[in-house]
């Protein structure tokens, strides 16, 4: 053989050998491949947890591995005590959703019992068990409160999502007593799973929320006694994401979504997740969010409850963020009523307060004149007396209600709190109630129901409105919010002024409430939250959700622009430059912490003075003053404990 051919061959069995020895090595030194690891888990279930007597229920038990339904493994049940009523089978196999299924009946019994049910399965060799515990009631006795339970886990794969925050929402708080929260809330385990309890059965709306994934919403109907079982799969959002939550509902919420959409076109590089949540408990359900870390960036709040989630820590401060231009866009009290002991924690995006809405056709009817800017209570008295017949009131508005009480209030000189809201409060006093001036307050309102029988009796917000709404009511006490009612209604209406009170000669001033936009401390993007906050409360959106666009009609909602009193366009719509007039005649509505704890005990103090039949509703009686000052005291009392 040639050398060179010798070399070459020699080469490729150098090189193959070499070859051979990497491989040798890896394969000797590479650690054996392990088999797929498992996480068994047995769990407990039932379609009940308060049995009647006589009923038969199911019974499961749900088999996983690392999380996925188990199919075809045994399953044995047994149930402690065993004298109280018989079970299906000793044993059964999982379906293809990884549940073995059985069946328990209760004996009729005389006391309540609490059953344990014990699910055992050989899995991978060990012995795994879960159980469920069921009370089974004695004989006549029924279940009263209701449950909703399940699992939470991401939609691509089905791995659990622990801590997401699960709330459960009343739709109909019909029948329930007054103090009856109106949501129901629990997180997930580490394993997914959720358990809320102790929720009145009705209608309700479940809802889940998890930071980074886009929140989930269905439709539930929670029976007495039942489990309701909702298993739910969550979407991880992408991108750089903006969660929002607003309070909005109808025409308002409907251009709250135009103005998101103006925004999302500015800012293609956020995903911008927009959730509505009812005006009523939303504060409590962002403090619930907040302190399991799932609060949205960006929260809608009213002022008498900004400084309570504020005092919590929840919310960031905005005073670094905020340049003079932007401070100088503001009203001042619009932006004061953001500011919480010193520090603004949101923009204001909108302003309202009550006015006095009249019926003009059944002003005509009686040949009577529209109340003048100028009236006074004496006024309003004698044309409401004018107005009121057999079938028709000629001026309703709520009695037992502070905020519709809070107008007369300081009319004849009073506060809801007698220092300012920079200040502590350090004892009863300071809360302002328990007043001559404020008991004689509460009498004269209720005075125009009492003595002069200008409405029907303690009437509420809804029929009142109602009654305007069907030609019933000749003038009721209402905000903005409801004139797209009264338009859709047809109704004939103008806005007035409150009156001013008579034996003070001060204006009736209804509290002014603001509503803002503030962000939460923990959002990981503040700085594109603020720039949101930026975007809608600029002058030129505010206008544009006022007043619409394109000739489609706006909110109607009142601007907190400097710029909107002189703007030709909004003082020339009727309805904002009549309300924007009377803010000029409101009062100041408390942002402190204490605020959220005024509304209870000043509820239960008038309703207290109105049922009362011992004492006239007189402002002019000492003894029926007195009484009144007493519940006020109690009021007080409740307030600063």
């Amino acid at each position: 053989m040639e050398p060179k051919k010798l070399y070459v061959l020699v080469a490729a069995i150098v090189v193959v050998i070499a070859a051979l020895s990497v491989s040798a090595y890896f394969l000797l030194s590479a650690p054996p491949a392990q088999p797929p690891s498992h996480v068994y888990v047995v769990e407990g279930d039932s379609d009940w947890f308060d049995l009647p007597a006589g009923v038969t229920t199911t019974i499961s038990a749900h088999v996983t591995d690392s999380g996925a339904p188990l199919f075809g493994a045994r399953v044995n049940a047994t149930v402690s005590p065993d004298s109280e009523g018989s079970l299906s089978a000793a044993s059964a196999i999982t379906d293809t959703a990884g549940s073995a299924r059985f069946t328990y009946t209760a004996y009729n019994r005389t006391t309540n019992t609490t059953l344990t049910f014990t699910f055992t399965a050989s899995l991978g060799g060990s012995p795994r068990q879960g159980t469920a515990v069921i009370r089974q009631l004695a004989f006549g006795w029924q279940p009263t409160a209701a449950r909703a339970k399940g699992v939470v886990m991401r939609d691509t794969d089905r791995l659990a999502i622990a801590n997401a925050t699960i709330q459960v929402n009343l739709k109909n708080m019909t029948g329930l007593a007054a103090d009856t929260q109106q949501f129901y809330s629990n997180s997930s385990d580490v394993q997914g799973r959720y358990l809320v309890k102790d929720i009145p059965p009705r209608e309700s709306l479940l809802q889940i929320y998890k930071s980074g994934f886009k929140s989930q919403h269905q439709n539930i109907t929670l029976v007495a006694g039942h489990n309701t079982r909702v298993d739910i799969l969550m979407e991880q959002l992408t991108g750089k994401v903006l969660t929002i939550w607003h309070t909005y509902s109808g025409k308002e919420e409907d251009e709250f979504n135009k103005m998101v959409g103006r925004y999302r076109a500015n800012r293609t590089d956020l995903n911008v997740q927009v959730e509505f949540q009812p005006f009523a408990g939303a504060p409590e359900k962002f403090i619930v969010a907040a302190t399991a870390g799932n609060a949205p960036d960006v929260m809608r709040f009213q002022n008498d409850r900004l400084g309570e989630v504020a005092s919590l820590g929840y919310l960031e401060p905005l005073d670094s963020r905020l340049d003079p231009a932007t401070i100088q866009r503001f009203t001042s009290a619009t932006l004061a009523a953001m500011r919480i002991e010193g520090s603004v924690y949101a923009l204001p995006a909108t302003q309202d307060l009550l006015a006095v809405i009249y019926n003009k056709a059944l002003f005509d009817a009686k040949g009577e004149a529209y109340p003048s800017d100028t009236w006074t209570t004496d006024d309003l008295i004698r044309i409401a007396t004018n107005l009121t017949t057999g079938t028709q009131y000629g001026f309703v508005t709520p009695q037992t209600i502070g905020f519709y009480w809070f107008p007369w209030l300081t009319g004849y000189g009073g506060r809801i709190f007698t220092v300012p809201d920079t200040s502590p409060i350090a004892g009863d006093a300071d809360v302002g109630l328990n007043t001559p001036d404020a008991a004689k307050s509460v009498l004269f309102m209720q005075s125009l129901d009492k003595v002069h029988q200008l409405m029907f009796s303690n009437p509420g917000e809804d029929p009142m409105l109602t009654d305007f709404l069907q030609g019933k009511a000749a003038m009721i006490t209402t905000g903005p919010w409801n004139i797209p009612a009264i338009e859709r209604a047809q109704v004939n209406y103008g806005i007035a002024l409150y009156p001013t009170v008579t034996a003070t000669g001060q204006h009736a001033r209804p509290v002014l409430g603001v509503k803002g936009f503030g962000i939460w401390k923990l959002s990981s993007v503040k700085d594109d939250a603020f720039d949101f906050l930026k975007f809608i409360t600029s002058p030129g959106e505010q206008k544009k959700f006022a007043l619409g666009v394109g000739g489609v009609p706006g909110t109607n909602d009142i601007p907190t622009a400097q710029a909107a009193f002189t703007d030709p366009e909004i003082q020339a719509n009727p309805v904002i430059a009549r309300f924007l007039l009377q803010a000029t005649y409101s009062s100041e509505f408390p942002s402190r912490p204490e605020m959220a704890s005024v509304w209870g005990p000043v509820a239960d103090a008038l309703t207290y003075v109105y049922d009362d039949t011992v004492h006239s509703a007189d402002p002019n009686d000492p003894a029926s003053v007195q009484a009144a000052r007493d519940q006020l005291t109690t009021a007080e009392q409740q307030i600063y404990g």
